[in-house]
């Protein structure tokens, strides 16, 4: 399975096929409360009830995982952040060792790919930090491959594959 996440209109993916699941972080979505029930009792799943709930499993789940989010101080969007923050699920409560770091379990076990798309204005410092910044998450989220493009705007995004 791939997995489309982005912070745009829901229209904009329509034209995508049916190998992608496509989830929209318009919309109204609580911020990760921390209370882990997500790792402990209902591995994958949030207990609350939004557009997240489901977050962990939909990465956990997906061979590729393709981001799409306005560049905010060289990451992601408010909402981007929100739903990986929401999908911390996809990983199990437990530690190894990944390039000489610390690092949780991949729960699910599937190595994915991660491709991340960035729009907007950004210097070359945010570019650079963006750039580290998904290369982290990749290693975080035990991708292994991972790519970054960047778009001036959110309709440039077509001129770089998607």
């Amino acid at each position: 399975m791939k997995l489309l996440i982005h912070d745009l209109s829901e229209d904009y993916f329509q034209h995508m096929n049916d190998d992608f699941e496509i989830i929209s972080t318009v919309g109204k979505a609580v911020s990760c409360q921390g209370c882990f029930e997500c790792w402990t009792k209902n591995a994958g799943y949030c207990v609350y009830s939004d557009i997240f709930q489901h977050s962990g499993a939909a990465v956990g789940n997906s061979e590729e995982v393709v981001v799409v989010s306005e560049i905010c101080y060289g990451g992601y969007s408010v909402g981007i952040k929100r739903f990986f923050d929401r999908g911390i699920s996809d990983c199990s409560p437990f530690l190894t060792y990944r390039k000489g770091k610390t690092y949780h379990i991949n729960r699910y076990g599937i190595k994915r790919k991660l491709v991340v798309y960035f729009y907007g204005d950004c210097s070359d410092f945010e570019r650079e930090t963006a750039e580290e910044y998904v290369r982290c998450h990749a290693v975080n989220m035990d991708a292994d491959k991972y790519e970054v493009y960047f778009a001036d705007s959110a309709e440039d995004l077509m001129r770089c594959g998607l």
